[in-house]
């Protein structure tokens, strides 16, 4: 029978041993921040470090608009100011982009200031967030060590870096996916029902990250079904939890089928041929193994993967399901681009770090944490050592704009930018008053990288367009146009109805923008605004247009 001095030694043997176990967990998640804020920081402070995909101009910029609507707070007439505010900065792209990643940066850009290296803070954030919550997930069901290796393994993933240094929504939507995983898991250990309402809690939040979110739910639910099917008693309490995320889901609901037809329309484009096509079957296995995973950890997820069908390890079926569930999913989608499969990286950087589990023998286990962890570092290495896209000129165009002011608005024109030029423009004006004309929405329209309609028939229409919006000055990107329209407008501006105020090389490694200029010319028949000049926009990933008279901006 123990004496009171052993059970006291015991309690605090336990105490300790705890002690030491949270301590451990800490110094490790200290270490995945440490070497994540090495990785993803990289040029934090270069303000040409962008992306020039497309996409990361319009989460910048929708959430300046965030910014500028908490801060004007337009209660009574929003959907007039939202019109507006597009009219007057044609960069937003408000519903089809999800904006939690958006969101997240108005209180970057109110600590900091509007500008690309403190909207980079959110994205920061949250590859924090996957890093710390993929340790915890991991060492629930194994131990903090093994923990530690597979998120650094995921951490020092280039193709998962190069993502952290812009703001976009993959990331956020890597963080959210890896914590709607987490409190399945919590669930299937606790059979609490909290648990099972912060899932749908995090599920909301992760459609507002990435809508490709939603795909991950069919895996959890499966999962959810084999591991620990619920047993939930219809009580009060049951419905209440219910009824609640069903009311958070309206507005995703709502802003999808208002503002973001495209995307449901790309949902149902592709026929079956082209889902069954070979190039489509094959397209993101080549992309594991050609751009998203170095090849060890390739190789080495593939080898745990086998092993563990051949040995049924019940600890690596939540990943199984992740990475086939996942793959039939986004192959039956037919999306192409690598970056939409990004989010199955965290389950293969698992196996490659278990396969030190499955090894019995210890001289061999020690000599593969060791391989595990140089591999650690070779991708450290790799990671840190690639440049990040960038472009350099036009955050100089819009201050020289600024700071030589003529007219009323200024028109841009560009093959590649999708809204830098406006983004830096609202960044360093004192007062939202720059109005920004983009000729692919007023002289033709586009949809995505394509020009779907052209809305002039003769290059005297560009003149009446400049007349009549008062511009200034004529800011384009001086390479060749595939639209006639656009094409006109750079041959115009050469004539002598224009003079070239300024060309500003365009320093970048993109190879669309190798050898073009920014050339900002001035209109010398520019004239005092038409305040009843109608901007009409059309907008075809809303499926809408926008018309907003020219005088509301003015006045």
């Amino acid at each position: 029978m123990p004496t009171r001095r052993m059970t006291t030694k015991i309690h605090l043997s336990n105490h300790i041993r705890r002690l030491s176990f949270f301590s451990k967990s800490t110094l490790y998640i200290a270490l995945l921040c440490l070497v994540a804020l090495l990785l993803s920081t990289k040029g934090i402070r270069d303000e040409g470090t962008i992306s020039l995909q497309g996409d990361m101009p319009r989460y910048l910029m929708n959430g300046v608009y965030f910014f500028d609507f908490f801060k004007d707070l337009p209660l009574t007439h929003p959907l007039d100011y939202t019109y507006q505010y597009f009219a007057r900065y044609p960069a937003l792209s408000l519903g089809h982009h999800p904006p939690l990643i958006s969101l997240a940066t108005v209180p970057c850009y109110a600590m900091f200031g509007v500008s690309v290296s403190s909207a980079r803070l959110a994205t920061l954030g949250f590859f924090l967030l996957a890093g710390t919550v993929w340790f915890l997930l991991i060492k629930s069901l194994y131990n903090e060590e093994m923990a530690l290796l597979s998120s650094l393994l995921f951490l020092t993933t280039p193709f998962v870096v190069k993502f952290s240094r812009v703001v976009m929504s993959e990331i956020p939507g890597l963080a959210t996916t890896i914590l709607m995983a987490y409190f399945v898991h919590r669930y299937c250990q606790s059979k609490k029902l909290s648990h099972l309402f912060a899932f749908g809690v995090v599920f909301i939040f992760a459609v507002l990250a990435r809508y490709q979110a939603v795909l991950m739910v069919p895996i959890f639910v499966v999962y959810l079904l084999i591991v620990s099917p619920p047993r939930v008693r219809l009580t009060k309490k049951t419905f209440v939890i219910g009824g609640l995320l069903l009311l958070l889901c309206i507005p995703l609901v709502f802003i999808m089928l208002t503002y973001s037809k495209s995307n449901i329309e790309w949902l149902f484009r592709k026929s079956l041929a082209s889902r069954l096509a070979l190039s489509n079957l094959l397209f993101h296995i080549k992309a594991l193994w050609k751009i998203q995973l170095s090849l060890p950890v390739l190789l080495l997820a593939i080898m745990s993967i086998v092993l563990s069908l051949i040995t049924r390890e019940k600890k690596t079926l939540l990943f199984l399901l992740w990475i086939g569930g996942y793959y039939l999913e986004i192959t039956w989608l037919g999306a192409k681009e690598a970056r939409y499969s990004i989010y199955w990286i965290p389950a293969f950087c698992f196996f490659a770090a278990i396969l030190v589990d499955v090894i019995r023998h210890r001289s061999w286990k020690g000599a593969g944490s060791a391989f595990l962890i140089l591999l650690i570092g070779y991708q450290f290495a790799v990671a840190y050592q690639a440049e990040p896209d960038y472009a350099d000129g036009y955050e100089t165009a819009a201050h020289y704009v600024l700071e030589h002011p003529k007219g009323d608005s200024t028109l841009f024109s560009a093959n590649v930018d999708s809204g830098y030029f406006v983004f830096f423009t609202r960044k360093h004006e004192q007062e939202n008053r720059s109005i920004i004309l983009r000729a692919d929405k007023l002289l033709v329209t586009s949809f995505l990288k394509w020009i779907s309609e052209e809305r002039i028939s003769d290059r005297e229409e560009i003149y009446t367009l400049l007349r009549d919006c008062g511009v200034g000055y004529v800011v384009l990107e001086d390479a060749a146009y595939q639209s006639p329209p656009l094409e006109w407008l750079r041959e115009e501006v050469k004539s002598e109805n224009f003079i070239l105020r300024k060309r500003i090389p365009i320093v970048s490694k993109g190879r669309r923008l190798q050898g073009v200029d920014l050339a900002i010319y001035e209109f010398l028949g520019s004239a005092p605004a038409n305040h009843d000049t109608e901007l009409d926009m059309h907008i075809p990933l809303m499926g809408n247009s926008i018309t907003v008279r020219l005088g509301d901006l003015l006045e």
